[in-house]
């Protein structure tokens, strides 16, 4: 499967949802125990649009990640990573 990153007709599976995911995990630890808030329209419209622009960001700069794959005897593969240009992190 590639990247989806979401929209509101088709949310389930995407990177948006795992972002809300993520949010309602980590809202009691970050907010003293507190129940998370009721997720609502403007919350999802929130990590679509973070969702798009990470996906649309990664599509248009394909020369900054290197991927490598590799298989081992047991027929299975493994994946390397690598990030090639930090100049503009900050």
């Amino acid at each position: 499967m590639g990247f989806k990153a979401g929209i509101q007709a088709d949310y389930v599976n995407s990177m948006a949802e795992a972002m809300e995911k993520a949010f309602m995990a980590e809202w009691p630890k970050a907010m003293n125990d507190q129940p998370p808030p009721q997720a609502n329209d403007q919350m999802r419209l929130l990590f679509i649009a973070i969702a798009q622009g990470v996906v649309r960001h990664l599509v248009d700069h394909p020369e900054a990640i290197a991927v490598t794959i590799s298989e081992n005897n047991l027929h299975t593969h493994n994946a390397t990573v690598q990030v090639i240009s930090t100049e503009t992190l900050y």
